[in-house]
């Protein structure tokens, strides 16, 4: 928690610093309007802010779909998971070879072809 103060106050240091260096008046010409005399910095950071809002209008609702699969597939993963553990619950164990794999041993047929 400290750490984030810490950079919260450092960030708001070189906000003072950068608003101190672009005091200047400017004049903005915005289609047929001209603002005249509006500060610099007034105009960069209302920049930045529009284009947050702008860039965050535009993904919500993608955020909202990300999420909406999200919820979905944590459902289906519960539900794979349960009937997971029901088919592991009505099997029997069966014996089966350490190895997995079952070997015959019949020693009726001549066509082997080791001969002893």
């Amino acid at each position: 928690m400290q750490f984030i103060i810490v950079i919260l106050l450092i960030l708001a240091v070189l906000l003072v610093i950068f608003t101190l260096q672009n005091a200047m008046d400017i004049t903005l010409n915005i289609l047929f309007w001209e603002i005249k005399d509006a500060p610099l910095v007034l105009i960069l950071l209302s920049c930045i802010f529009l284009g947050y809002l702008i860039s965050a209008f535009y993904f919500y609702p993608q955020l909202w779909k990300v999420k909406r699969e999200y919820k979905q597939m944590l459902k289906f993963n519960a539900e794979l998971k349960e009937l997971h553990q029901m088919n592991e619950t009505e099997k029997p164990e069966e014996e089966s070879d350490p190895e997995g794999i079952e070997l015959d041993d019949d020693d009726d047929d001549d066509d082997t072809f080791f001969k002893d």
